[in-house]
């Protein structure tokens, strides 16, 4: 009975003996574990929305009132006149200047200029261009005038016109752009569709320069 006893204990003994082991070596296992960091929390991106580019306004363009004859048309058409044998005649810089007609004209009249090219050998060949400026005081007076003549009046971007296409033998072909700062005019002394187109176009290029 005694030995039963003891054999008892001796187990009870070794048990226990185990227990620590394992429980020491739990422990130990434990430790050897590698520490979790915490993982960063993400910022969230904000998203900067690109600030609208302000379009920007076009400018209005200015009348500027020319003072030469050479500075109302392109150096491509002053070419092509020296080309086609026509001289600057009358106006500014002109070989007669402002005593190539009698009296003003009514664009000088008003404080503009008139350019006139041509072959003196071919009356048929002089063309004038002119430019001057309008005012609310002379506008109706300058536009009374142009209707005296019989002229056609019309309307384009803006502008009053007053024509006259004219014919290859005795009229001449006319074409007034009136603005409200600016009054632009081509007169040939010959007319008909071509020559008339012509007038247009040159009206077109005089008025690119002087409201550049």
């Amino acid at each position: 009975m005694g030995e039963r006893i003891g054999a008892d204990r001796r187990t009870t003994a070794m048990a226990a003996a185990m227990l620590t082991i394992a429980v020491v070596t739990v422990g130990a296992l434990t430790g050897c574990v590698p520490a979790v960091a915490d993982k960063p929390t993400a910022t969230p991106t904000v998203e900067q929305t690109p600030a609208a580019t302000p379009t920007p306004t076009p400018e209005a363009r200015a009348f500027v009132m020319p003072t030469r004859c050479v500075d109302i048309v392109s150096p491509a058409t002053l070419a092509r006149f020296t080309s086609d044998g026509l001289a600057l005649l009358g106006g500014p810089g002109g070989k007669y200047g402002g005593d190539y007609f009698a009296d003003d004209t009514p664009e000088e009249r008003v404080g503009g200029i008139t350019c006139v090219w041509g072959d003196e050998q071919r009356p048929e060949s002089t063309f004038t261009i002119s430019v001057a400026p309008v005012t609310t005081a002379t506008r109706s007076g300058i536009v009374s005038d142009l209707l005296s003549q019989g002229l056609v009046e019309d309307q384009i971007e803006g502008a009053l016109t007053y024509a006259q296409i004219g014919d290859e033998v005795s009229s001449p072909s006319v074409f007034n752009v009136i603005r409200s700062d600016s009054w632009i005019s081509v007169l040939q002394a010959r007319g008909g569709e071509d020559l008339f187109q012509t007038s247009t176009e040159l009206v077109d290029e005089v008025t690119s320069i002087v409201y550049s």
